[in-house]
């Protein structure tokens, strides 16, 4: 994984090197769906509330970009295992994600767009009552929305978004007491659903 966090650093200063089109701030208050999700060792929950983040989109050409995003919630989440162990406490849920936007003008102050990103999911422990190792996961994620820009600098983004870690945290990320949790099944089991926007301002 720390072969893509290099790969995403060369690529984002690249484009800020070579791109002559514009560099917008972005910023992301969300509010974010409880998502429930299995394993073969039980089940659990994570909660929902309200997540943040930031980041920069180069405009490659008019209607296209690139962007390069950080988003953050601190979650609640509890696991029920099979042999009637609970769990619960609190993680950090923090996605790194590089990804393109295509926008699709209605008038000259709104547009529709949307986005499609890659990049890595990754847990921090805030509470250590779950038993859990933190790790890093290729992710997905995308967004629809509207974004209405009354002026040249400042705009504002209205969105669903979609974000889940493609494998499972399975093997590294775990529930349970005395390694109960070790070789959970693979696949995609969480999706992360909010709604928000963003308020966005121009640098270039």
């Amino acid at each position: 994984m720390k072969n893509l966090f290099i790969a995403v650093a060369l690529l984002a200063s690249y484009v800020t090197a070579q791109g002559q089109g514009a560099v917008t701030l972005l910023t992301f208050e969300s509010y974010t769906f409880a998502d429930k999700f299995d394993t073969y060792y039980g089940y659990g929950k994570i909660g929902e509330g309200f997540q943040w983040g930031a980041g920069l989109e180069f405009e490659i050409q008019p209607g296209s970009a690139i962007e390069l995003i950080y988003q953050r919630q601190d979650a609640n989440v509890y696991y029920d295992s099979y042999y009637d162990t609970r769990l619960q406490g609190k993680i950090g849920m923090n996605y790194i994600l590089l990804g393109a936007t295509g926008y699709k003008p209605v008038n000259d102050a709104v547009s529709l767009f949307g986005t499609f990103d890659m990049g890595a999911a990754f847990t921090s422990n805030i509470e250590q009552t779950l038993n859990a190792s933190n790790v890093t996961k290729f992710a997905i994620g995308g967004r629809l929305g509207v974004k209405i820009a009354p002026g040249d600098k400042l705009s504002f983004r209205i969105h669903a978004q979609l974000l889940s870690p493609v494998q499972w945290f399975g093997g590294g990320f775990y529930f349970g007491t005395g390694g109960g949790g070790a070789g959970v099944s693979t696949g995609s089991t969480i999706f992360q659903f909010n709604l928000g926007g963003s308020v966005n301002y121009r640098l270039k």
